[in-house]
């Protein structure tokens, strides 16, 4: 093997390593992050996995995004920033914590109703904390994938869906952009099972770092060739085909965490011979304000269509 002569081939032997093994590398030491807080420093469940997705998903990942870009311009601020912090701070705080407790309050006389008649808990506690949390993966992707499906599919639920497709450059900010209506229903598979299973607090803080560095990671501007990876988790080299402007490429891989669901029902894409083209909403008007955001599913029409669009 060549001596490393400069500091350019340092940085491209680096960027190589960013390439292969950015995701695992990431997405386990956040995991741990949040482990070894809540078990061998006591800190609150919900605050270890809040450290690990500040530290993982809010400033490592931008840094990443600069210095191994899938597209420079996908860089530059496309006037989305303001209105991806507003869909964080209100969509994925404010709703998400209000519907979690409603359903919470409405479900729980369930859970105990489940642990009696089939004499003890539901949830299986005893399994080791990283089998659980990918059962509550495979659990949970079942339902979202039929959700998201049906959101490419029935128009007045595309409506709302078309919030989340009308970025025009994907970075990791913008996977928190959805209609909160479209929130809530996502949040269902999430949630419901595992208040009825009794799913401890464990492995839904482990979900929580999972989920959140996952979907910021789907969405990030960092170049990746992660190989067999693709046939388990839905990352960004398949989810950049998701957003893309053609509809027979964006309807495919509908996969939140995981993409077994894909390939079991059909709907897996990853072709090797090119690279995604333009991304973003066949109507280039689509609003880019919050406010727009949230009248844009409401409109006469459908706004996220050019006027005389007909399906081919």
């Amino acid at each position: 093997m060549p001596l490393v002569k400069n500091t350019a081939d340092k940085i491209n032997i680096f960027q190589q390593i960013v390439t292969r093994l950015g995701f695992p590398a990431v997405m386990t030491t956040a995991l741990l992050v949040t482990w070894f807080g809540f078990t061998h420093y006591n800190i609150p469940h919900s605050l270890a996995g809040l450290l690990a997705v500040l530290l993982f998903g809010f400033i490592l990942l931008p840094i990443l995004e600069r210095f191994n870009p899938y597209r420079r311009e996908w860089n530059k601020n496309d006037g989305d920033f303001v209105t991806d912090f507003i869909h964080i701070l209100l969509v994925n705080n404010v709703v998400v914590a209000l519907e979690k407790g409603f359903l919470t309050a409405v479900l729980i006389g369930s859970t105990a109703w489940l642990a009696t008649s089939i004499g003890g808990q539901a949830w299986p506690s005893q399994w080791p904390h990283l089998a659980q949390l990918f059962l509550m993966l495979i659990i949970a992707e079942f339902g979202r994938y039929w959700i998201h499906y049906a959101a490419h599919k029935v128009p007045w639920l595309w409506r709302l869906h078309a919030v989340h497709h009308s970025p025009n450059r994907l970075y990791f900010f913008n996977a928190g952009r959805f209609h909160p209506l479209e929130k809530i229903l996502f949040q269902l598979p999430e949630v419901v099972p595992f208040i009825i299973l009794g799913t401890n607090i464990e492995t839904i803080t482990l979900y929580f770092t999972f989920n959140t560095i996952h979907g910021m990671f789907q969405h990030s501007n960092i170049k990746q060739n992660l190989g067999w990876l693709n046939y388990i988790f839905s990352l960004p080299e398949l989810h950049r085909w998701h957003h893309s402007k053609k509809i027979e490429e964006s309807d495919r891989n509908f996969g939140n965490n995981l993409i077994i669901w894909d390939i079991v029902f059909g709907t897996y894409f990853n072709p090797k011979d090119r690279e995604v083209g333009e991304i973003g909403l066949l109507n280039t008007e689509y609003p880019k304000s919050y406010m727009g955001h949230l009248k844009a599913p409401f409109a006469k029409r459908d706004i996220s269509k050019p006027i005389g669009y007909k399906k081919h």
